[in-house]
């Protein structure tokens, strides 16, 4: 179990480093705590929920659904974070 803890950890790191980088804040990772919701940091519209989510698409290879692409989803890290991984842990091993 501490592997899958190691991972959703790594998942929420990449998670925060594609936040700050995709909407081009003046923030490091560090300053995006876990628990806190990702638009408490800055806020967020429907052109920059857009932005980050394609940026998460890219960083993880997957496709997220349509019907999750509400602003209390993308916003809560440790659901965003468990999504991300089971949809990751769902895509064909790279050859």
């Amino acid at each position: 179990m501490e592997v899958m803890a190691v991972a959703v950890s790594d998942t929420r790191d990449r998670i925060r480093r594609v936040f700050v980088r995709s909407l081009h804040l003046n923030l490091s990772e560090g300053d995006l705590d876990y628990g806190s919701k990702l638009d408490e940091s800055v806020g967020l519209d429907s052109l920059a929920v857009l932005e980050f989510v394609t940026a998460l698409e890219k960083e993880f290879g997957i496709t997220m659904e349509p019907e999750l692409l509400r602003l209390d989803f993308i916003r809560d890290l440790p659901k965003l974070a468990a999504y991300i991984e089971d949809r990751a842990s769902r895509l064909p091993p790279h050859s």
